[in-house]
C-alpha cells in the first residue's frame, strides 16, 4: 500500500471516531443569534467611524482656538499704554499658552483611552441616534390615556449607578404603522426595532442597551439567549439592574427564561444552574413611588429598588418613609394621612393639604406618585381632604386619573 493511501486510511478512521456535534437549536433560534451579533458590530462600527472623523478634525479646532487666543492677547496688548514689562510678560505667558496648545494638539492624536472612551461615547451617541427623546412637560411627567394622541407605549428602563429607572416612550401613529405595517407590535418586537436608536448619554445616563444576547417569545414567556460574557451576574449590582430592567421593559410577557446561546440551562453566578423561567410582573408590579434625583439634575418617579408589597395599603403608607438616602418621598414630613379600602381607595389627610403651599413640581409629583402606586396594583385611587378641588386640570373631587407609565417621553422621528 502506498504512503498516500495509508494517510488517507488513518485520516478516514480519525474523521469517523471523532465525537458527533449536534446543533438542537432551530432556524429560528440561529437566525435571532446571527442579527443581534451582526446590529450590534453595526452599531459599534458606526459609533468607530464617528470617532475616527471627530479625531481627525480635532487638531484643525485647536489651531482656530490657538489663532482667535493669540489675536485677542495681541489686539490687547497693541491697545493697551501700560507698563511694556507686564506687556512682555503677558506676551511671554501668552506664548507660552502656544506652546501648550501645540503640544496639545500633537498629543489628541494619540489620546488616553479613558478619556476618549468618555468624550468620544457622548459625542458618537448623539450623532448615531436615529430618534430625539423629547421629556414631558410640566405640569405632569407621567403619561396618560388622553396623552397617547392614537401613539403606541413603548416601557423603557435607564440605568444609573446600578439604578433602574423607568421610562414611558409615546411613539407617534404614523412611525408605528411605517415600522409595522402587519399590526400591533408586542414589547420585544418594540424593543428590537427601537432600543438601538435610544441615546441614554444624551439624556443623562448610562449606556445600557440594546442587551447582550438576544431574545425569543415563547407565547408569554420570553427567552433570553446570553452569550458567555454576558456579566449580567457578576455582582448583585448588575443583577438587580438587569432583572428590574427586564420587567420594567417587558411588560406583556409573565416570565422570563435565561438560557445558553445553545439554549442550555445556563450558570448564574452565586445562584447556580437556571432551569425555570422567573416571573414577570408586566404592569402590576405591586410597588411604590418616590422621587429621584438624577445626576442629570432632573427628577424622575421611580420604585425604591422595585420593593414589592402584598397589599395597596401598605405600598401607600410606605411611600412616607423610602428607608435609604438615595430616594425622596413625595410626601412632607408635616403631612399625614390614612387609607380606606372599604368604597374603592382612599387616602384621607388628617389636616386639611394645600397644595399651593408647595412647589409646583413637588405639589404635581404627590398627585402622581399616589396614582401610580395605586395603578400598579390595577387601581384607582382618591385624595381627600385636599383644600383645592382641581389642580393643574386634575379633579381632585373625584378619583385620580389612572396614568399609563411615569416619566413620559415624545418619540421624535427624522
Amino acid at each position: 500500500m502506498s504512503e498516500k493511501n495509508s494517510e488517507d486510511r488513518v485520516l478516514d478512521e480519525l474523521l469517523n471516531n471523532m465525537p458527533k456535534f449536534k446543533d438542537n437549536r432551530s432556524k429560528d433560534e440561529i437566525y435571532q443569534q446571527v442579527k443581534s451579533e451582526i446590529e450590534t458590530l453595526e452599531k459599534f462600527d458606526k459609533r468607530k467611524r464617528i470617532e475616527v472623523s471627530f479625531n481627525k478634525w480635532l487638531p484643525f479646532i485647536i489651531s482656530v482656538a490657538s489663532i482667535l487666543l493669540l489675536t485677542v492677547l495681541v489686539s490687547a496688548y497693541i491697545n493697551d499704554n501700560g507698563n511694556s514689562t507686564d506687556k512682555a510678560a503677558e506676551l511671554s505667558t501668552a506664548n507660552e499658552n502656544m506652546r501648550t496648545m501645540e503640544v496639545t494638539e500633537e498629543a489628541s492624536m494619540d489620546v488616553e483611552e479613558e478619556g476618549k472612551a468618555t468624550d468620544m461615547t457622548t459625542m458618537s451617541g448623539k450623532v448615531a441616534a436615529t430618534f430625539g427623546l423629547v421629556p414631558f412637560g410640566s405640569p405632569y411627567t407621567s403619561v396618560y390615556e388622553n396623552d397617547l394622541n392614537r401613539g403606541t407605549v413603548f416601557h423603557f428602563s435607564l440605568l444609573e449607578n446600578a439604578l433602574s429607572v423607568p421610562i414611558t416612550i409615546v411613539i407617534p401613529m404614523e412611525q408605528i404603522e411605517n415600522d409595522f405595517p402587519s399590526g400591533a407590535p408586542n414589547s420585544l418586537e418594540l424593543y428590537e426595532r427601537y432600543a438601538f436608536g435610544i441615546d441614554e448619554t444624551a439624556l443623562g445616563f448610562q449606556e445600557y442597551h440594546p442587551y447582550k444576547g438576544y431574545f425569543l417569545a415563547e407565547g408569554k414567556m420570553l427567552k433570553h439567549y446570553l452569550p458567555v460574557d454576558h456579566g449580567y451576574d457578576t455582582a448583585p449590582g448588575t443583577a438587580a439592574p438587569y432583572l428590574s430592567s427586564i420587567n420594567e421593559i417587558f411588560t406583556d410577557f409573565d416570565s422570563l427564561l435565561r438560557v445558553n446561546e445553545d439554549g442550555a440551562p445556563i450558570e448564574w453566578d452565586q445562584v447556580g444552574t437556571l432551569d425555570e423561567p422567573v416571573a414577570l410582573t408586566g404592569t402590576e408590579k405591586k410597588v411604590n413611588y418616590f422621587a429621584y434625583n438624577a445626576f442629570n439634575k432632573e427628577t424622575y418617579l421611580t420604585p425604591n429598588f422595585n420593593k414589592t408589597f402584598t397589599t395597596i395599603t401598605e405600598a401607600l403608607i410606605g411611600m412616607k418613609n423610602p428607608e435609604n438616602d438615595i430616594y425622596t418621598s413625595v410626601i412632607p414630613n408635616d403631612v399625614t394621612y390614612t387609607v380606606q379600602e372599604d368604597k374603592g381607595i382612599v387616602v384621607n389627610f388628617k389636616e386639611p393639604l394645600n397644595l399651593e403651599s408647595l412647589d409646583a413640581g413637588e405639589a404635581s409629583r404627590l398627585i402622581e406618585a399616589f396614582s401610580l402606586t395605586a395603578a400598579s396594583f390595577d387601581q384607582s385611587i382618591q385624595l381627600e381632604n385636599v383644600v383645592q378641588e382641581n389642580w393643574n386640570g386634575i379633579d381632585i373631587t373625584s378619583p385620580l386619573p389612572v396614568p399609563i407609565g411615569p416619566n413620559g417621553f415624545t418619540m421624535q422621528t427624522n
